[in-house]
């Protein structure tokens, strides 16, 4: 299961809901968190309301939620960093140096995933589902895409691929001149549909199961969510 962009503690709560729910009729076996589970609002180089909810908030309700998934779904999980998780480590490079290389300060130790049971990929290291890349977006640079999100993920990878981050659910096919088959897909958000910073937009919600044989040949089953259905 996939699941990006949740933005906590500014999650939606219906449609994660549903996703579990959705999740737990599949029997799936692991989750892959791509990027951007936290939002680390307070954290932002974009002027932060001070009224919002503090870093420390947010650290519980991530607590809260693997404890859900774990419960509920599987314990099989792995967390790969977004660009929102990245400001952690960008806020210490600039305003706490001293701490850098003491592991008990690093991101994952801070959020408790040791604990936890949490697998942590950082570094903007790709993601493989048996032959299938997985990528948040904001590696390659995806920062706009204003006709079809998977197509831009295609004119940066040139393979099949998967991506979050631009929180549209989208596919593009080609196929190359030796009849070989790509196809790239975006992944739908989970947050909050109409955030301060960007009220009018054409997001949805979404989420993706990927099923994947021993020889790593894949299917990706990639869902909108409407109505929180």
């Amino acid at each position: 299961g996939v699941i990006n962009d949740l933005h906590l503690p500014y999650h939606n709560i219906k449609a994660l809901e549903e996703v579990i729910n959705y999740f737990i009729i599949k029997k799936v076996d692991s989750i892959l968190l791509n990027g951007d589970i936290l939002d680390c609002y307070q954290l932002s180089k974009f002027q932060p309301d001070p009224r919002k909810r503090d870093f420390a908030a947010e650290i519980l309700a991530f607590q809260q939620f693997i404890r859900v998934l774990q419960d509920n779904v599987t314990k099989k999980i792995f967390y790969k960093l977004g660009n929102h998780e990245e400001r952690y480590d960008k806020i210490m490079i600039s305003r706490c140096p001293e701490f850098l290389g003491i592991k008990k300060f690093e991101f994952a130790e801070v959020l408790g995933c040791r604990e936890l049971g949490v697998t942590v990929i950082s570094d903007q290291r790709i993601i493989y589902a048996g032959a299938l890349p997985i990528l948040h977006g904001h590696e390659i640079g995806m920062k706009y895409a204003n006709v079809n999100p998977a197509r831009t993920l295609f004119l940066k990878t040139y393979k099949s691929s998967l991506c979050g981050h631009l929180h549209r659910t989208s596919q593009h096919n080609e196929q190359s001149l030796d009849g070989k088959i790509i196809s790239c897909w975006s992944v739908g958000h989970l947050g909050d549909p109409h955030p301060l910073y960007r009220r009018i937009n054409n997001w949805n919600h979404g989420c993706a199961r990927i099923e994947k044989d021993a020889s790593g040949d894949f299917e990706v089953i990639n869902l909108r969510i409407v109505g929180n259905k």
